[in-house]
């Protein structure tokens, strides 16, 4: 299946209001939080950390901490 121009620019602005809203959502969040609520989505770690201004490395290793079992609680 061949993708032409008209379907790349829709799927480029689709994208791009995709970014635009999640940057509104998470605009006042701190990043941990925003993370968490951005994991609930299909993005990845790259797409988050364009959203977060951050590297594709924190968002993963933050998803990763998310995902281990808590030990004990945190004060």
């Amino acid at each position: 299946m061949t993708t032409n121009n008209s379907d790349n620019a829709l799927l480029g602005a689709v994208e791009q209001l995709t970014n635009l809203v999640a940057i509104a959502v998470t605009k006042d969040m701190k990043q941990r939080d925003a993370i968490k609520l951005l994991d609930q989505s299909t993005l990845s770690n790259a797409q988050i950390a364009t959203i977060l201004d951050t590297t594709a490395d924190t968002v993963r290793g933050e998803r990763n901490r998310l995902k281990a079992p808590r030990r004990g609680r945190r004060r």
